[in-house]
């Protein structure tokens, strides 16, 4: 899934800190021990920042002292335990020990919230039924359920693979989580995607390969099968204390502060996913989309005016920017372009002008040499344009060459016949035979050894 690459570092970052803040939100009401409703009065699905502030308000009125004190007994001993005994599983630990201490103080008959009964035994396999109404009815939902799925599961797996700098290959991760859904669908479970909180949990007891998703998945199994009775007592308070502290070190500030610094742009997208995906929770998905495509849009909004330096020989023999270095000294004849980006629709008429700006900065110009090293390609509107280009210098007496292109810029000039009217011997490997082939053309009148652009 080539498309997946659109999701860039910004977006995953700005989507892992709000989504690691909209789960850990979401499990305040456990935490206060009091109700959650996600509906308005009218029936209306409310805002995640508005389920929360009910929940705070309630809190304030209503807080059920029994399951708070569960929470900060649960937090001790998931903090206490990674910082003092980090060999030991603190998860495992809180767990036995609250789900002791809420059996023996008859802790759900206070009102405290608890797993309560899990029905035993796994789910029996049925082949789903393959109605051809049912299909046609459901074919386009499912198709966007799947496609924001994955995307929501790549965004998650993005962020992981940074926490563990392990490579990540989405589509690997696209056939796994195809594989999941059909084997789901003969158990009649949910559409299978990625977990922002089942990941950070998992990664946070100490994971580090796919086979702890295995393991967990057996474990789950025999739980099912031998165990539901041990888990009736366990508080919902210490599984919401495991989300959160799972979640918090997912909040990660220094990216967007260093994505700042390194290219204003990169903030503004992090922030503005960040922002958006808080603010339209619990559908997160669409700060995803709205945060890829504000990062294409900024793609193309850097690159419609790349830089364009008019170069001149430095004293160590390389081109150098004369607006870097003003010191250099510029030819009258010949001027040298290094234009730093691909020639495509949304720079080629400012590449253009740039051109006709040195053309009409010097009277007596009769080459432009463009450095084509930094052009990686071109489309088919820079094609054109640099036939346009081509024409009009002609027509003023001057001739266009070409140095340093590479393999798909050539591809592309020769598919649009551009590379015949621009003509064969006006390409070059190297600028010094583009400046050998100016001064000869140039003849005796012109001093050579005298040239700016000479190697000295």
């Amino acid at each position: 899934m080539y498309w997946s690459i659109c999701l860039s570092h910004p977006v995953v970052v700005g989507f892992t800190n709000a989504g690691a803040i909209i789960i850990a939100t979401s499990q305040l009401n456990k935490i206060f021990g009091v109700g959650k409703s996600s509906t308005g009065a009218d029936g209306e699905a409310l805002h995640h920042y508005e389920v929360v502030g009910n929940i705070v308000q309630s809190a304030i009125e209503n807080i059920h002292w029994p399951t708070f004190y569960m929470a900060v007994i649960a937090f001790v001993l998931l903090l206490g335990l990674k910082k003092y005994l980090p060999k030991f599983p603190n998860v495992l630990v809180a767990v036995v020990i609250t789900t002791l201490l809420a059996a023996l103080t008859n802790y759900s008959g206070i009102g405290g919230q608890v797993v309560g009964f899990v029905p035993e035994g796994l789910p029996a396999l049925v082949v789903p039924s393959f109605d051809k109404e049912i299909i046609l009815q459901l074919g386009m939902t499912a198709l966007i359920i799947s496609l924001v799925g994955f995307m929501e599961a790549i965004a998650v797996a993005k962020a992981m693979a940074a926490r563990t700098r392990q490579r990540l290959d989405a589509d690997q991760e696209l056939v796994g989580q195809g594989l999941s859904n059909i084997v789901s669908g003969f158990t009649s479970g949910y559409p299978v995607s990625g977990s922002f909180s089942r990941s950070a949990v998992n990664i946070d007891a100490g994971a580090e390969t796919g086979f702890s998703s295995i393991v967990t998945g057996l474990i789950v199994g025999v739980s099912l099968l031998f165990l539901t009775p041990l888990l009736f007592h366990l508080p919902q308070a210490t599984l919401a204390a495991v989300i959160m502290l799972a979640v918090a070190g997912l909040v990660k500030v220094r990216p967007i502060i260093d994505a700042w610094r390194a290219e204003p742009h990169d903030a503004i997208v992090a922030v503005v996913t960040f922002v958006l995906t808080l603010y339209i929770a619990p559908h997160i998905e669409y700060g995803i989309m709205v945060g890829v495509m504000l990062s294409l849009v900024l793609f193309v909004f850097r690159t419609m005016r790349p830089r364009v330096a008019e170069v001149s020989r430095f004293k160590d023999g390389t081109m150098r920017d004369v607006i870097v270095h003003p010191e250099l000294m510029l030819s009258d004849k010949i001027s040298i372009i290094r234009f730093d980006n691909s020639i495509y629709f949304a720079n080629a008429s400012y590449f253009e002008d740039k051109v006709l700006e040195v053309m009409a900065k010097y009277p007596d110009l009769k080459f432009i040499i463009l450095d084509a090293q930094g052009v990686n390609m071109i489309d088919s509107t820079g094609d054109e344009i640099l036939h346009h280009v081509t024409e009009r210098l002609r027509e003023n007496g001057i001739e266009l060459l070409v140095a340093h292109p590479k393999k798909q810029f050539m591809d592309s000039l020769r598919g649009t016949k551009v590379l015949d009217y621009l003509g064969e011997e006006h390409v070059f490997s190297r600028m010094q035979y583009a400046l050998d082939y100016a001064w000869d053309s140039l003849g005796d009148e012109y001093d050579r050894s005298n040239c700016p652009l000479r190697r000295r």
